[in-house]
């Protein structure tokens, strides 16, 4: 690993618009004097036709790449989903969506896993624009990747989450449209 680098070279990435991406070089540039290190990264799906991206390795972080999870972190998420985590069951809408936004630009599995599960459990929760768009793209995004890990298809994952939303309480249904509406919009082609 180069000085100044979070991940080495070789190392899959995962980014919920891009897939999954393989570090192909490091390399090392001069600006203004300093050091700077800069990710190439491959991308390693079909729709992309091995497109490339170069990423400031100070920003890696703030791009979406991220290393793929594991299966075990996978199940975690998806048994997660099963909750009635209530913590933000306070917060007014204003927090709220500024706890949306703030999850979104995350760009992790995680972070979309809770965004989804805001949304479902979200008293009285009612579809809006901004809503929908942030839902589709933390579902869109957790499919893609939970799909990859647990070698599913993007269906078989869809109605495990869509389980799992409503296993404990009864969730949101304009958000189990969207999960379920992700499904038949990816099965028309890439988005």
């Amino acid at each position: 690993m180069k000085k100044n680098t979070l991940y080495k070279k070789g190392c899959l990435l995962f980014h919920s618009s891009h897939g999954l991406c393989r570090i192909k070089e490091i390399n090392k540039q001069i600006q203004s004097g300093k050091e700077q290190y800069y990710y190439s990264l491959e991308s390693r799906e079909a729709r992309f036709k091995r497109a490339k991206f170069i990423i400031d390795a100070s920003q890696i972080n703030t791009s979406g790449f991220h290393l793929v999870i594991s299966r075990e972190e996978a199940n975690k998420i998806l048994n997660y989903l099963k909750t009635n985590d209530l913590s933000n069951e306070n917060q007014n809408i204003q927090e709220l969506s500024k706890e949306v936004l703030s999850l979104i630009e995350k760009n992790t599995p995680w972070a979309f896993s809770k965004v989804i599960l805001i949304y479902s459990r979200e008293k009285n929760g009612q579809v809006a624009k901004g809503k929908r768009e942030m839902l589709l793209r933390a579902v869109k995004g957790l499919m893609r990747e939970l799909s990859f890990v647990l070698n599913l298809s993007e269906r078989e994952v869809c109605q495990k989450v869509k389980k799992n939303l409503v296993y404990r309480s009864k969730a949101n249904q304009w958000v189990l449209d969207a999960v379920l509406g992700t499904v038949q919009t990816s099965a028309m082609g890439p988005s």
